[in-house]
């Protein structure tokens, strides 16, 4: 039945791998441009390196984007707003103007015939007249943004436009002063404007006919920059476009750029039936047949994991898609994709060697939607491989940080050369380009809240979550101190001595110091079986039997699975505590048995622990420093020959009784194993070096037990 089980299992498994990869498969070719690719790669300042190039149909010479901005900065530099004038305003202010003169007069009661009042009257409309003809902004001419350095504006009343000085133009303000000083300059051939002032507010028959149409203009202007060419000329089928080996320059850079657009917008996706669906489905299976070989070959153990191959098919699949939505967006360059997030979410889970080469795949799916697939793939790589070596550890949101900020001097060295060769002057590098790869660093800080996300929904261990955990702090480890604080400091020993000890053969250190920590919390539940917890003469062991002492020394395992997981210690934690006895012989107690029953035959299963055996590095350490730490306590002289003795003896025993076979540990390992041990113990208990004085008294001392 268990067989059976198995191979349903085996069965699924695969056929997961498969739908997934499918899938993967599926996206990324639904991803990819749908046009044709210009099979020929150049680079402007080095030689054209394939065969004379012939125009094989005609196409424009397209304008380099440079001169097209600076087309459209003249043009909005030379665009003259538009103004719309209403007739109404002015009308209907005159008309009101002139009732309100007319009471006026009858009201002062001046004695003035009427000829002069008519005349003084229509003087005065006509100034107003005049100065409404010119326009009446609401606010002064500075403080509009469209009249910025313009020095005319068109004034639009009905289907005709008319260009004016903007100096013409009055506003409110400096309309009411124009009137001001034009009644006062009259007023001294006619007095009787000087009464006129004193009973007539002229500033209330003042207000703005001038108005910016906001939406108008921007529409004119749309018109207009749709109107420029963005090309240049021609080339004609038939004529030569580059030689073998000229250098490519800047005049023939344009023009091979031209045919590469005209080639691969004449190319675009014609169905699902065409070369270029067929090209593409070759490269996609190529590269993920690529990545599934080597991840096969060099890390089978770990990449043949549902979550590990989950999340790297996932993350390439988010990178793939981010690139997608760039290549999209015109506005946008492609350096600011933060690619490198990519392996850093990889290394932080499953190691630098698997991060790298999912990185270097991912980077050339990506490549055929940069614009210049060579720079932006060797730009990429490059930046990832500094990525993983630099962020060696991500115990802290500091060392992110750190990070991205080697990314964008990485990204910035690497741009710039490839500037320089291009432009062969250092004048002409755009500089304003490097805003993109400060933008790449800022938006890799993404990868910090994304691990997070990754290590909940895929089940991984983070470094961070790790230091969390391994802060003493921690409501389990804090009531283990309380509880049993002979196995707290036991467990921190532990952690000592195993993260020495991975430090030197290679593993996490952080997972083996927050393992060992974590190991012996079930002794919570029942600390006073315990040794390292029992007061001087207190033994709770002398009134049970044996097989119920095994019972409560076993069952620290179990409780201490259950407390973990009371507390949400993740299961890569659990393991330890699971394994840190493996399936280990309780011996004190089985010999005990044996030696109060000898006739009786023994069955061992009943003294050990359930196991499992030690999978990783990391747990077999963990097994080996607890059983070493803890029967160090009870050697009756502590001196380095003993010391090594029960080293050798405990680890020796370990592997003839197969504890170790599960764990990838070698016959070296083994040996620094035994020298670290023996290091560090030394150093616990003080250990002197034995002077040859000292040497002498304890070999005639020896000698004489021996008598």
């Amino acid at each position: 039945m268990g067989t059976k089980n198995n191979k349903l299992l085996s069965l699924f498994r695969k056929f997961y791998f498969a739908i997934f990869l499918i899938a993967t498969f599926g996206v990324i070719y639904f991803l990819f441009p749908k046009q044709g690719t210009f099979k020929y790669e150049f680079q402007k300042g080095k030689p054209w390196a394939h065969e004379t190039l012939i125009a094989s149909f005609d196409f424009p010479i397209q304008k380099p984007n440079e001169v097209i901005q600076a087309e459209k900065d003249s043009l909005l530099s030379n665009y003259v707003p538009y103004f719309s004038v209403f007739p109404s305003v002015k009308d209907n202010q005159i008309g009101m103007l002139e009732n309100n003169l007319e009471q006026t007069f009858e009201r002062i009661n001046v004695e003035v015939d009427s000829t002069e009042k008519a005349l003084l009257k229509n003087k005065l409309l006509g100034i107003v007249d005049t100065i409404y003809s010119s326009g009446i902004l609401n606010n002064s001419v500075d403080s509009y943004t469209a009249l910025e350095d313009k020095e005319n504006i068109n004034k639009v009343e009905g289907n005709r436009a008319v260009k004016v000085p903007v100096s013409s133009v009055y506003s409110i303000k400096s309309a009411y002063v124009e009137l001001s000083d034009s009644i006062n300059k009259l007023s001294v051939s006619h007095p009787l404007l000087l009464d006129l002032q004193e009973n007539v507010d002229f500033s209330n028959f003042l207000v703005s006919n001038l108005n910016y149409d906001e939406e108008f203009n921007n529409t004119k202007i749309e018109e207009l920059i749709n109107d420029l060419s963005t090309t240049r000329g021609a080339v004609l089928t038939g004529v030569r476009v580059i030689s073998e080996g000229d250098l490519v320059n800047n005049d023939n850079y344009i023009i091979l750029q031209s045919l590469k657009q005209a080639y691969e917008k004449n190319r675009m996706y014609g169905g699902w039936i065409s070369t270029i669906f067929v090209g593409q489905m070759i490269l996609i299976a190529g590269l993920l047949a690529v990545m599934v070989l080597y991840l096969q070959n060099f890390n089978k153990k770990v990449f043949w994991k549902k979550r590990n191959f989950s999340l790297i098919l996932t993350t390439l699949l988010v990178v793939v898609i981010l690139a997608r939505l760039v290549y999209e967006n015109d506005s946008l360059n492609m350096y600011i994709l933060p690619v490198c997030m990519l392996p850093i979410i990889i290394r932080t889970f499953l190691g630098a060697r698997m991060a790298i080469m999912i990185h270097v795949i991912t980077v050339l799916i990506i490549g055929f939607m940069a614009p210049n697939s060579f720079e932006f793939v060797l730009i990429q790589i490059v930046a990832g491989i500094v990525a993983v070596v630099s962020l060696s550890k991500l115990h802290r949101r500091g060392h992110l940080i750190i990070t991205s900020l080697i990314l964008i001097l990485t990204y910035s060295i690497l741009y710039i050369g490839f500037e320089i060769i291009k432009e062969a002057d250092i004048n002409n590098i755009g500089w304003r380009d490097l805003s993109w790869f400060v933008g790449n660093g800022f938006l890799l800080l993404i990868a910090y809240p994304l691990i997070y996300v990754f290590e909940k929904v895929f089940g991984f261990l983070s470094d961070v979550t790790l230091v969390e955990l391994s802060d003493t702090n921690h409501p389990l480890l804090r009531k283990l101190a309380e509880v049993a604080p002979g196995t707290f400091q036991h467990s921190m020993q532990v952690a000592n001595l195993s993260e020495e000890i991975i430090l030197r053969i290679g593993g996490n250190p952080m997972l083996v110091r927050t393992g060992a920590l974590y190991h012996d919390v079930g002794k919570i539940n029942s600390s006073q079986y315990f040794i390292e917890n029992q007061l001087v003469g207190d033994n709770p062991h002398d009134k049970l039997s044996n097989k119920k002492s095994v019972e409560k020394i076993v069952s620290h395992v179990f409780d201490g699975v259950r407390l973990a997981k009371k507390y949400n210690i993740p299961d890569t934690i659990i393991d330890f505590i699971k394994m840190h006895h493996g399936k280990s012989l309780v011996k004190y107690f089985y010999l005990k048995q044996k030696e109060q029953n000898p006739d009786v035959e023994l069955k061992k299963e009943d003294f050990m622990y359930p196991g499992p055996n030690p999978t990783t590095r990391e747990t077999a350490v963990v097994m080996l420093s607890d059983s070493i730490e803890a029967a160090s306590r009870s050697l009756p002289e502590k001196n380095e020959e003993s010391l090594n003795k029960l080293i050798n003896q405990i680890i020796n025993s370990k592997v003839d009784n197969h504890e170790l076979d599960d764990a990838p540990l070698t016959f070296k390992d083994i040996k620094v194993i035994k020298a670290i041990f023996l290091e560090k113990m030394k150093n616990i208990y003080h250990v002197r070096i034995q002077y040859p004085s000292e040497e002498k008294e304890q070999s005639d001392k020896n000698q004489k037990e021996e008598n």
